[in-house]
């Protein structure tokens, strides 16, 4: 699990290879160096940008746009509870406003064999509960990055093999046991005993498990159909959106007024942290 948004390189070609950036510049808007306008599919991605801007360099090359966009929403039993939680006192538009907040390496590898792996992390920083804020300041202290600018050519943009792709649970959870005992007249009685507490952190999200046949044998986050695909061979001045929808949620299964759940219940242990789908798009 990675903590911090970083850039790494095969070759050290970082200069030669990547003006972007920290491509977020207060409204999410990009100024690339010398290069054509910017693709109209990503400008229009981030319809809160501003007139777009441009430094000349010479010769400059083309140039690539990797970009997430977050779609994901909140559950509403979910956001029910949070609203109700000591401390969160947000008018209707902050409300309205809050999307649960995502993260994810990209790769994205050149023709020469050289990459770089961005960390992408967007959605909102203040939704958390409040006793657990300073704890889990250290994530959500990150600043957004949703977009990157990546100087032709581009063999490949893909997530990062072997990566997390995350989203931050903003509640406490509490995992319950059945713990079977008797009555003083000796009658069975089965009750559930708190076990477990997971305080707000990023949640790694996992694919669903199939059988050698493809089929589904236990439904966990995302869909076998559904995970970001691969884009090979991208032509300079595309744009790469990798598109995330779904929904944040977590279990009220043993308390309806609390998170929690039955931690020997795989079926709810496996869906926890809601269900997505990634759609990439090339424009």
């Amino acid at each position: 699990m990675f903590r911090s948004s970083r850039l790494t390189s095969t070759l050290g070609a970082f200069v030669r290879r990547w003006i972007g950036l920290p491509a977020v510049i207060a409204s999410t808007t990009v100024f690339l160096c010398g290069c054509d306008a910017l693709n109209p599919a990503f400008v229009n991605l981030f319809p809160d940008s501003n007139a777009a801007s441009t430094i000349t360099l010479p010769n400059a090359p083309g140039h690539v746009v990797v970009a997430l966009s977050n779609q994901t929403r909140l559950d509403e039993h979910l956001l029910e509870y949070y609203l109700t939680l000591p401390g969160v006192n947000l008018s209707e538009a902050e409300v309205g406003a809050l999307i649960p907040r995502v993260r994810l390496q990209v790769r994205i590898t050149f023709v020469d064999g050289t990459f770089q792996v961005i960390e992408f992390i967007d959605g909102s920083t203040t939704l958390v509960e409040p006793a657990f804020s300073g704890e889990a300041d250290p994530d959500l202290n990150q600043n957004d990055l949703n977009n990157a600018v990546a100087v032709c050519d581009v063999a490949l943009v893909e997530v990062e093999p072997g990566s997390d792709i995350e989203v931050f649970i903003p509640v406490q959870m509490i995992g319950y046991e059945l713990v079977e005992s008797t009555t003083p007249g000796g009658g069975p009685v089965n009750e559930f005993e708190p076990r477990s507490s997971i305080i707000p952190q990023f949640w790694e999200l996992q694919v669903d498990d199939v059988d050698e046949d493809g089929n589904t044998t236990l439904q966990r986050n995302i869909g076998v159909r559904n995970v970001p695909s691969p884009v090979p061979n991208v032509i300079c001045g595309s744009v790469v959106i990798i598109t995330m929808t779904g929904t944040l949620s977590v279990p009220f299964e043993i308390m309806p007024n609390q998170p929690s759940f039955d931690q020997d219940d795989e079926a709810t242990v496996a869906q926890i942290g809601g269900r997505y789908q990634f759609n990439v798009s090339v424009q």
